[in-house]
């Protein structure tokens, strides 16, 4: 009788510290981040001759990213690019104007080497929003797209609080510029960041 009652109650015991046990094992690091952000085509070549390229600019943002497990994660991120937008007249004359963008995700992170090694290494995806502010996009009317994200992050540990890494993202996305007087379809652009940024452990 007694060992039948053993066994339940081991079990139930399990159970109610297994939340803990699994919330435990959970990482939550926060990170500040800087770096630089880089287009790979220009957002419009009209037919006129004109063309629009956002302009390579400093991009500061932080990663906020929560590890299930040795292997597995998820992180969200916010960059901040204050950027210029550069409009290529067909008479060889250039104009800028400040146009600032906004980047956010939300990522599964798959880890290569397992982030409590001493070196690391991921590899990550997810959904991406774009927003595109400054005096160059005051006058549309859709200053937002929403895309995909796919990147790499390779870190060192220095010592057990503070870990260094370096990450390459892709954000993948369609925009349009104006409606009126350029294309109206939208078109696939490829914004690579590069940043380097270090982990602090939140809640240790």
């Amino acid at each position: 009788m007694t060992r039948a009652l053993i066994r339940p109650a081991a079990l139930a015991l399990a159970t109610a510290l297994l939340p803990v046990a699994t919330a435990g094992a959970q990482k939550l690091t926060l990170s500040p981040t800087i770096g630089v952000y880089i287009p790979t085509s220009e957002l419009v070549k009209a037919a006129n001759g004109q063309q629009f390229k956002q302009q390579v600019a400093l991009a500061v943002g932080g990663r906020l990213g929560l590890n299930f497990s040795p292997r597995f994660g998820i992180l969200t991120s916010v960059t901040y690019v204050p950027s210029d937008l550069k409009l290529d007249l067909a008479t060889g004359e250039q104009v800028k104007d400040n146009a600032n963008l906004l980047f956010g995700s939300a990522r599964a992170t798959f880890y290569v080497l397992p982030v409590t090694a001493p070196l690391w290494l991921n590899l990550n995806g997810g959904v991406s929003y774009v927003r595109r502010g400054g005096d160059a996009y005051a006058g549309l009317s859709d200053k937002d797209d929403i895309g995909g994200v796919v990147g790499t992050t390779v870190g060192l540990h220095l010592g057990s609080l503070l870990s260094l890494y370096v990450a390459a993202d892709d954000y993948i996305y369609g925009t349009r510029i104006d409606e009126t007087s350029l294309e109206a379809e939208k078109k696939t652009q490829n914004d690579v960041h590069l940043s380097v940024g270090f982990g602090i452990p939140v809640g240790r």
